[in-house]
């Protein structure tokens, strides 16, 4: 079998009895905090609004397939997914898998969730298996690229996981492994996204950007069902995936070693703060010296951050990450969020809402960020951090982060029903604590429901 086939066979033939408790608990996890994140964006994501008026609109009063969370209101699947996928990533606030640098659930969940709402008799057990599916697809798939493929002008977080919101959709609706690689080839034909939102302040596609892969995740899984034929191998064609965006063959030992036996899917990074993952070591290390030195602002003459390779993006260009002007470019930004936690001592959601971006104390500090690029710490040392705080007095304080360490350990229960119950209140249209409640407590037991409509009218 060729690279794409082993891929369709893995997600076909995957058994919920097949996957480690842990992950299961990962991914209920991962549930749970996609509806949190999901409910918060519909009320405070950048374009959000405007997309779920786009699915309205677009829906021309179709049949209400599935639901479009945190607004009350049902469309048809492809356009609830869209709606929802607009919102699952705007508040960069999701999990992140860090060793395939992707957000492996930002575009499967929403199109797993319209996928088995139009089925209908969809058990728990079977909505999990189809999401660590997709979930370990866009990450085997990301794992096979070394290269940064943003110097070549492509953004890949949506472009990976629209393949694994294929997967998770093409699973629920019974597609036999020739299917898959009709339905990964014909996903390969509507996905890309452009580097270029990194050089513009004003745009919205960073917000909403999984929306274009589940929607094409649904219609590819669709057509591939109807009969739609693909190519024999999308992924490691002689012009397949591989060839487009990085223009040589894929790294398939990387990308397929211990498949079935080791669940990428299984190691997610759960977000503390509500902003791109590669700022977290900065603003670790800035909350750390804070709270070991006396270290007021006012007497701050510079700090200077040693990036990666892949996270330079996160200093640059460095007037717009010291002066961002949406909520999406400061979540992107080591100066607003390292200013943050040195003034604040945390990274909130209110943080980044239009009349705080103004804030003339985290301006003034983030204008004394500097930065410079370690050209020899490439994607496998992607999160690496080093920060400088030089004081007026002459006193200078520095701290690296390494790959070495873990970010965090994967929190409790408790700890994301804080995170889900504090997002949900910003939903456009906010639930009662009672729903909220009820809804979080059927995620947790997400595999015992026999059939999962009940849960999803709840939404």
């Amino acid at each position: 079998m060729n690279m794409t086939e082993k891929l369709a066979d893995f997600v076909v033939n995957l058994r919920y009895e097949e996957i480690p408790s842990s992950v299961i608990e990962t991914q209920k996890k991962s549930v749970l905090d996609a509806l949190g994140i999901t409910y918060g964006a519909s009320g405070l994501g950048d374009g959000c609004r405007e997309m779920v008026k786009v699915a309205a609109e677009c829906a021309a009063g179709g049949t209400g397939e599935a639901s479009v969370i945190g607004w009350g209101l049902r469309l048809p699947a492809v356009w609830a997914a869209f709606a929802n996928a607009s919102m699952a990533h705007s508040l960069d606030f999701g999990d992140t898998q860090m060793h395939a640098v992707v957000h492996s659930n930002a575009s499967t969940f929403p199109a797993a969730l319209a996928a088995a709402e139009v089925l209908g008799n969809v058990s728990g057990k079977q909505l999990l298996t189809a999401l660590v599916a997709g979930s370990e697809t866009a990450c085997r798939i990301a794992l096979g690229v070394h290269e940064d493929l943003e110097a070549r002008g492509f953004y890949m977080p949506p472009v990976y996981t629209s393949f694994g919101a294929t997967a998770a959709a093409g699973k629920l609706m019974g597609l036999g492994r020739e299917q898959m690689v009709d339905a990964f080839s014909l996903n390969l034909c509507q996905t890309t996204c452009s580097a270029e939102l990194m050089n513009n302040s004003e745009t919205a596609v960073r917000s909403i950007r999984e929306a274009f892969a589940a929607k094409n995740a649904l219609l590819s899984a669709r057509m591939a069902e109807n009969g739609v034929r693909g190519f024999a191998d999308p992924l490691q064609g002689k012009l397949g995936f591989y060839h487009a965006y990085a223009g040589k063959p894929g790294d398939e030992e990387n990308a397929l070693s211990g498949l079935g036996s080791r669940f990428e899917a299984g190691e997610l990074y759960f977000k503390l703060w509500p902003s791109c993952a590669g700022t977290h070591p900065a603003i670790r290390i800035l909350k750390e010296m804070a709270a070991v030195h006396d270290m007021d602002w006012n007497r701050i003459e510079n700090i200077h951050v040693v990036t990666s390779v892949r996270n330079r993006m996160l200093m640059e260009p460095l007037n717009i990450r010291r002066r961002p002007e949406s909520s999406i470019v400061a979540k992107f930004s080591i100066p607003y969020t390292g200013a943050l936690a040195l003034l604040n001592g945390t990274v909130t959601l209110a943080d980044f809402e239009e009349s705080r971006l103004k804030d003339p104390r985290v301006l003034e500090l983030a204008s004394r960020f500097t930065y410079e690029v370690n050209p020899s710490w490439e994607k496998q040392d992607g999160m690496n951090t080093e920060v400088m705080v030089r004081m007026e007095d002459g006193a200078v304080y520095r701290k690296l982060y390494t790959e070495n360490g873990a970010l965090q350990e994967e929190p409790s229960w408790g700890e994301m029903e804080e995170k889900y119950f504090a997002c949900a209140a910003h939903a456009a249209e906010p639930k009662t604590k009672e729903e909220l409640v009820s809804i979080a407590d059927l995620v947790r037991t997400l595999e015992q429901l026999p059939e999962i409509s009940g849960w999803t009218a709840l939404l």
